[in-house]
């Protein structure tokens, strides 16, 4: 049987004011090669962004006014003459393996998309930075491989599907939100999307506890909220899963069993073992996000982990209830 050729590739990355990052993420790029072009698209920096990957040697679109990666990735697209396309952010760091990974996945020509995902050793060590990419790195690993949703962090698109479908919705996401997974949505009508959890890419951002409170909302919740109600169609797959929307129910017990334990613990037995109890449910309901902290960091980290987690859980739900609320009242007034 003959071998059907790699098809031909080429990376576009959108980067905002990322200087500090490209010669990590830009260098690790140019260093492992295989791709036909390498676009770098800037919307809008003033950290001189552009300066610095021209100096690279990298091909510069410079939008020249302030906008999203929804736009910049479409601009990019544009200049692409290759048969697949990978989008890599500016600050992520690729595996030496990556694009000949991503050109063998694509040999398969009912194939529309490939998603990676950030790999387990974050280089920022708060907090807030291993909780983001660890659970990311834990949910992608544990996530569905085929009818997989969309990420372009780290995921490549057949040229011919990414058009087809219209490409980025650059109107509707104007900022960073969840322009790629709304696109994935498209973009499963035609052809196969998959996940390969061996598709890796490190992750240089680092992340405050308010940074990350503020993207869950704003950028993902929200957004990611209407969309579900929009297309009345609720994924069972990443954070959505059913088991995740039933710890989401039981967060907020958690949270306050676990803040209320200190104080129980010198007046009441009963009430110790109450805390403990709701406490250690939601643990079980947790358990693989849990050890898989604890395998990577240690125990501390895993109940820290776990304890944001709910908090992350309960600030979720709340939005979706919210926003769902909010989209019902609204369609009623529409109907009178």
């Amino acid at each position: 049987m003959t071998e059907l050729p790699f098809p031909s590739l080429s990376v576009v990355m959108p980067a905002y004011n990322a200087a500090h990052h490209l010669p990590r993420s830009l260098g690790q790029l140019i260093e492992v090669g295989g791709f036909e072009q390498l676009i770098l698209v800037d919307p809008g920096s003033t950290d001189g962004t552009a300066d610095v990957a021209r100096k690279m040697g990298v091909k510069v679109i410079d939008l020249g006014h302030r906008a999203g990666p929804a736009e910049a990735r479409n601009a990019g697209v544009a200049q692409v003459k290759s048969e697949v396309v990978l989008f890599v952010d500016s600050d992520c760091v690729i595996a030496g393996d990556a694009i000949e990974r991503v050109k063998a996945a694509f040999v398969d020509p009912d194939l529309a998309t490939l998603t990676g995902s950030y790999d387990d050793d974050p280089p920022e060590q708060n907090v807030a930075s291993l909780y983001m990419n660890l659970r990311h790195h834990h949910t992608h690993q544990k996530a569905r491989q085929d009818k997989a949703t969309f990420w372009a962090g780290c995921g490549a698109v057949r040229t011919s599907t990414f058009n087809a479908a219209g490409g980025f919705d650059a109107e509707k996401f104007p900022m960073p939100m969840i322009e790629d997974i709304e696109l994935g949505g498209r973009m499963q009508k035609l052809g196969a999307t998959r996940l390969d959890p061996d598709l890796q890419a490190t992750h240089l951002k680092r992340w405050s506890i308010f940074g990350v409170i503020k993207t869950d909302i704003f950028c993902r919740a929200i957004p990611w909220t209407k969309l579900i109600l929009e297309s009345d169609e609720t994924p069972d797959d990443l954070n959505l899963r059913v088991a995740q929307r039933i710890a989401a129910l039981w967060a907020p017990i958690a949270i306050v069993a676990t803040i209320v334990l200190p104080i129980a613990a010198y007046h009441s037995v009963r009430a110790t073992v109450a805390c403990l109890g709701f406490m250690a449910i939601s643990m079980a309901m947790n358990w693989s996000l849990i050890s898989f902290f604890a395998r990577k960091k240690g125990i501390f980290f895993a109940f820290e982990g776990w304890f944001f987690h709910q908090v992350h859980l309960f600030y979720s739900a709340v939005t979706f209830v919210l926003c769902k609320l909010t989209h019902k009242k609204m369609v009623g007034v529409e109907n009178e």
